[in-house]
């Protein structure tokens, strides 16, 4: 099957930044001066990179060939990552405790399904809470049994309990009492109100359990590219834009050594009705990360998404994704960045509600005082 790479032109901020260079391939940091590791290092904290950067260099063989300096960075960044990887197996243990005990299913999403399911986005995967869909018809049922577990609600604010409950795809987030861990339970992964209209029963259908792990399971490996590509490109949240973007990377070269997997991945994203932001993924991966995508596919999700393939339109995208997605250390020295951001932003609230509760939701926000959040006592 062709692949597509080579006819969509890279774009010059990527191609300067040197932790592009690196995440496209390792070994050009060899060549790095002291200011571009300095660069390298800022940018990939600031994405939440670091561990990821340093799990590259060490699988690479590069480890011993770097500067000691920053090796010492890198092997720091390895320790915390494996810290956090066992945290995320606790956690996980005791929200599957907490939910069996009620006879609810879970399923695990985003970073602590890479995590417990093994997959090739874990190694050096940060996170800062943990996600988990639950039935829809099981969620009452599912939050009492988590308050027995320790875990509470965060959002205080009577307006914004309201907004997660009577219009979001998942409860407000909760923290756990005493360890004080973050944990997001959705009913599905778009909102009600969203413009896309996903069948959350077709995601339950494909899952499976994760080896080891009773009573908990992942996504399917089409629909775990899927809903990482639904959660990048149509959230509208970019501060980890480059980390999820990496995650789709990995997981498509992953999924795609598998017989089967290409050919049945925009089907797949028809049937959930989640097709343009998949067709932004592959384009994006492809364009900054330099992932082979099979032209066939390629070509099928611009098709069934109704994605021009060139003109206006895409290159405004283009545009505001490529200035959206770069590493946030941009911000500083390229005033377009945070303003693609915003826009994008607002993008992503108009994909998820009607426009009349979106202008009263925004200008809530707006001209109300920021909701407070406290952590449970």
């Amino acid at each position: 099957m062709p692949l597509l790479t080579h006819d969509i032109v890279t774009s010059r901020p990527f191609d300067k930044h040197p932790l592009i260079a690196y995440l496209r391939k390792p070994e050009a940091s060899l060549s790095f001066s002291p200011a571009d590791w300095e660069q390298l290092l800022r940018a990939a904290r600031l994405a939440s990179l670091s561990s990821r950067v340093a799990w590259l260099a060490k699988q690479s063989g590069l480890m011993a060939r770097l500067p000691e300096k920053i090796q010492f960075h890198l092997n720091s960044a390895i320790r915390v990552a494996d810290s956090q990887a066992l945290s995320v197996r606790w956690e996980v243990a005791q929200i599957q405790k907490a939910l069996s005990e009620a006879g609810v299913a879970l399923v695990l999403l985003k970073g602590a399904a890479y995590i417990m399911g093994q997959f090739a986005a874990a190694p050096g995967r940060l996170l800062s809470d943990i996600d988990i869909m639950v039935p829809k018809s099981r969620l009452a049922d599912g939050e009492r049994a988590l308050y027995g577990g320790g875990w509470f609600s965060t959002k205080l604010d009577a307006y914004d309990q309201r907004y997660y409950r009577k219009w979001m795809h998942e409860l407000p987030p909760m923290q756990h009492l005493g360890r004080g861990s973050t944990l997001d339970v959705h009913h599905t992964i778009l909102p009600p109100t969203a413009k896309l209209k996903p069948d959350v029963s077709k995601l339950w259908e494909a899952a499976s359990a994760i080896k080891g792990e009773p009573g908990v399971l992942v996504l399917s490996p089409t629909d775990l590219v899927l809903h990482s590509a639904t959660h990048l490109f149509h959230d509208g949240e970019f501060d980890h834009g480059l980390r999820d973007l990496v995650d789709i990377e990995a997981l498509l070269r992953e999924f795609g050594e598998k017989e089967g997997f290409w050919p049945a991945l925009v089907p797949r994203a028809i049937e959930l009705d989640v097709v343009r932001p998949l067709f932004y993924a592959l384009r994006y991966c492809a364009k900054i990360l330099i992932i082979p995508v099979p032209e066939a596919v390629m070509r099928a999700a611009a098709d069934a998404s109704g994605a021009p393939a060139s003109g206006a339109f895409l290159t405004w995208m283009d545009t505001l994704f490529l200035a959206a997605i770069l590493p946030n250390d941009a911000k500083a020295t390229n005033v377009w960045v945070p303003i693609a951001q915003f826009l994008l932003y607002l993008r992503g609230h108009w994909l998820r509600m009607p426009l009349g509760l979106l202008l009263l939701h925004l200008g809530r926000k707006m001209l109300m005082p920021k909701s407070t959040e406290q952590k449970p006592m």
